[in-house]
């Protein structure tokens, strides 16, 4: 078998046919990393060819994990040799949501194999006790890329936790490195392709919040999950950015328990009091609608350039809002500070919540309480509400959670406002 040398840079990936002091690409020293890469032809196997026909039959066969929130995100369920990577920051829930998935699949009658590298048997049985698990979960602490795969052939399910300590023998660089992940993550998705056998890799977070790692490993997976929200409160978002077996870009609400993780349907993020600088949105995130309740800070700016500040919306979304109020109101916002956050550490990317955040603005600097109104619309640079999209959905779950005053810019509303004059004189 003919093997061609290449020299690979730890950090970033880089790839040379000739060793390298410093990578050229991140600028790290000593961070070249030999590999060896089959150039060999492979013979061809007729058993590889098949019908479009029967892999729509095989993608259709769905595996229920017990969760229903999660099973909705991800079309339906699991599929047979589907490679999925959770990613979140340190204590966010993301072994907690792999046990309860294992435990949820082993009372269906499924073999699962949870590989942990970080944790020792007895810290997951400790916590598999305080969410209640059954004890029919098969554990290792083998972090041997090739001792687990080769384990696993008689499972149904292998979680990695996480992906980062697992090592290829085969390779010279630590654990954790770019040539390791890549290689482990390059073996684990050439398995579960064959085995037939779901995969759940867990993934550290970088500095940045991205997953650690090269990108190419979230492009070797089927399905890239990623948790979301602040530790400090009991809420997280699991949202889907990619998935080649349903829909991407859908959202899960789960809700941090004594026992572990529990799906919220039909979320509702809001206080029991809502004084000044407080305004309630519907927004949908995915495909599933949620209320969730808008704060704003306004306050006169002791420096000369008057601070922004923005936590669960887009920063720049909310400095256009903020010059669109200033300009079209003739508002003093320019001499003032101006927070605005998003409460149960949610992150919102709907448009519509943007009549939300310019009422919850204006309720602050008049120091004027709005109530138990919903705001939602979508405030353009020349001051025009647009109407949300999927205004039915939106509507149903209000209906369904006792609100009776919506305000924006369509025939239902029972407060119209089309522009953000309109806003204003209804507030005050």
């Amino acid at each position: 078998m003919k093997r061609e040398v290449i020299y690979v840079c730890d950090k970033c990936g880089y790839e040379s046919p000739k060793w390298f002091g410093r990578c050229p690409v991140c600028g790290a020293w000593n961070s070249a990393v030999e590999m060896k890469v089959d150039k060999t032809r492979g013979n061809f196997s007729p058993s590889s060819l098949m019908k479009i026909s029967e892999v729509r039959l095989k993608s259709s066969r769905r595996i229920r994990t017990g969760i229903k929130v999660l099973d909705t995100i991800l079309g339906g369920g699991l599929v047979r040799g589907q490679v999925l990577l959770l990613g979140g920051e340190p204590g966010i829930g993301k072994s907690t949501l792999a046990l309860q998935v294992a435990d949820s699949m082993t009372k269906n009658g499924l073999r699962v194999l949870y590989a942990s590298g970080e944790e020792s048997a007895e810290q997951i049985g400790l916590r598999a006790a305080r969410i209640g698990t059954v004890e029919d979960i098969t554990l290792t602490n083998d972090q041997n890329i090739s001792s687990v795969l080769s384990a696993s052939e008689s499972f149904d399910l292998l979680v990695m936790d996480s992906i980062q300590t697992f090592y290829d023998p085969e390779l010279g660089a630590i654990p954790g490195g770019v040539t390791q992940l890549r290689k482990v993550s390059s073996k684990v998705v050439d398995f579960s392709k064959k085995a037939g056998v779901i995969s759940l890799l867990i993934g550290h977070i970088t500095k940045s919040g991205d997953i650690a790692g090269p990108k190419i490993i979230e492009h070797m997976v089927d399905t890239v999950l990623y948790f979301e929200g602040e530790k400090t409160t009991d809420y997280r978002l699991l949202r889907v950015y990619k998935n080649r077996f349903g829909p991407s870009g859908e959202v899960g609400i789960f809700e941090m328990k004594e026992t572990g993780l529990l799906g919220i349907e039909d979320p509702v993020f809001i206080g029991e009091d809502l004084p000044f600088g407080n305004a309630i949105a519907c927004v949908i995130e995915g495909t599933h609608p949620m209320v969730i309740q808008v704060q704003a800070l306004v306050s006169r700016s002791k420096v000369p350039s008057p601070r922004r500040n923005s936590i669960g919306v887009d920063y720049l979304r909310v400095s256009a809002i903020i010059a669109t109020m200033s300009k079209i109101l003739k508002l003093p916002l320019d001499f003032h500070d101006v927070y605005v956050k998003v409460l149960g550490g949610l992150r919102v990317t709907d448009p519509a919540v943007d009549l939300a955040v310019a009422s919850a603005i204006f309720s602050s600097l008049v120091e004027m309480e709005i109530g138990k109104v919903v705001f939602m619309g979508e405030v353009g640079l020349d001051g025009m509400i647009r109407p949300p999209y999927s205004l039915e959905r939106r509507l149903e779950i209000l209906k369904k959670s006792g609100f009776e005053e919506i305000m924006g810019p369509f025939e239902s509303a029972s407060r119209k406002v089309r522009t953000l004059s309109d806003l204003a004189g209804v507030i005050r």
